[in-house]
């Protein structure tokens, strides 16, 4: 940087030129000049292209006729400001200067929440696009579908295993026009952290351990296989899931088990929350009704699809008090709990699953997973 020149020295003007000088101010001071500059910019989002995490054939249906997406794309808007003053100097009041103008900061194309995702957890993915319709995540071998939420703003969740590897990843973004034609595709850094769960010491009877046979474990598997063949298209919630029971919660999602003094592994797959039988259980969101019946080791089960490939599973009821298809909002009461099943007492088992992935369903009570 130069030095700035030394200024003459300092002569007191004459009485005069003291009173001119003053008059200059004032003019200058009621000329000066200041403005504010406000810009909103909103950019739209979101379509459906799915390509199966779980299993090839899945695929992603719309809801039956007459149903009513919830979900509410919301714009994003930017604003920017500026404020300039005029500065005085020699040039009159009146003479029009030229004036810098604010340059509005660019949204961000790509945006991963968060960054730094533990394993059995959630992230969002934001996408804006313009003319892309659809598209996919690819993440941890698994392909999680771009959903359009307005023109030119795509959305996805994304489930980390409990077994993904940990450190740094990358999650391959693929864009599609209407047509389905690839239009872009983009790189996105994020890290997957371990979190530490404990074990469950499990004590099971002779009666209560007879579920668990080769048998009940093949059937479990066929089902579940049937469960997440297919998946609504758009997303119905908006803001976090609510827990759907009254209750204590007893075994976490992610913890391993022991069963009889036996080698800790079968991680658990949802959140578990006792209390008595009868207990209703409620809907955790807006969705539709996709599966319902008995199952050998989750016993009585309703899974509700939420669309965006996400379903919540109420586990081990009583009582299934809700039909497949039927259409429900945040609340609404899908049965009793129970302990049927592989149970030992009284408890709902709250699962909730992206695209078959499960995770942690007590992080979407805390958390708003919406674009």
């Amino acid at each position: 940087m130069s030095e700035a020149p030394t200024p003459p020295p300092r002569r007191d003007p004459p009485i005069a030129g003291w009173l001119t000088a003053a008059v200059a101010v004032v003019l200058l001071a009621v000329g000066g000049l200041a403005f504010f500059e406000q810009r909103d910019r909103a950019e739209p989002s979101d379509d459906v292209t799915f390509n199966a995490a779980i299993t090839s054939t899945a695929t992603i249906e719309a809801p039956p006729a007459g149903a009513t997406s919830t979900a509410t794309a919301a714009a994003s808007a930017t604003v920017e400001a500026a404020t300039v003053t005029g500065t005085p100097s020699s040039t009159p009041a009146s003479t029009p200067t030229d004036m810098p103008t604010a340059t509005p900061t660019a949204l961000p194309q790509t945006v991963l929440q968060p960054e730094a995702v533990g394993i059995g957890e959630t992230f969002a993915v934001t996408v804006r696009a313009a003319g892309a319709s659809g598209g996919a995540v690819l993440a941890g071998g698994l392909s999680f579908p771009l959903l359009l939420e307005e023109e030119g703003l795509l959305f996805a969740v994304v489930g980390v295993p409990l077994n993904a590897a940990l450190g740094l990843a990358t999650a391959s973004i693929t864009l599609r026009d209407a047509s389905g034609a690839v239009i872009e595709e983009r790189a996105a850094a994020y890290e997957v952290v371990t979190v530490e769960r404990p074990v469950d010491y499990l004590e099971l009877t002779a009666e209560e351990s007879s579920v668990l046979t080769p048998e009940a474990s093949a059937l479990e598997r066929t089902l579940r296989t049937e469960q997440f063949v297919s998946f609504d298209g758009p997303r119905r919630w908006t803001g976090p899931f609510r827990v759907p029971v009254e209750g204590f919660p007893t075994t976490a999602f992610g913890q391993g088990r022991s069963i009889n003094g036996g080698p800790v592994g079968g991680f658990h797959s949802g959140a578990d929350i006792a209390n008595e039988a009868g207990t209703l259980v409620h809907a955790a969101a807006p969705g539709r009704v996709s599966w319902a019946g008995e199952m050998p080791i989750r016993g009585n089960t309703v899974l509700v699809d939420h669309g965006g490939g996400v379903k919540t599973g109420y586990h081990h009821l009583q009582a299934i008090l809700v039909e497949v298809g039927q259409e429900v909002v945040a609340g609404v009461v899908v049965g009793e709990m129970g302990s049927t099943g592989l149970s030992t007492g009284p408890h709902l088992h709250w699962e909730l699953t992206i695209y078959g992935v499960n995770v942690d369903p007590m992080t979407w009570s805390r958390e708003d997973f919406t674009p």
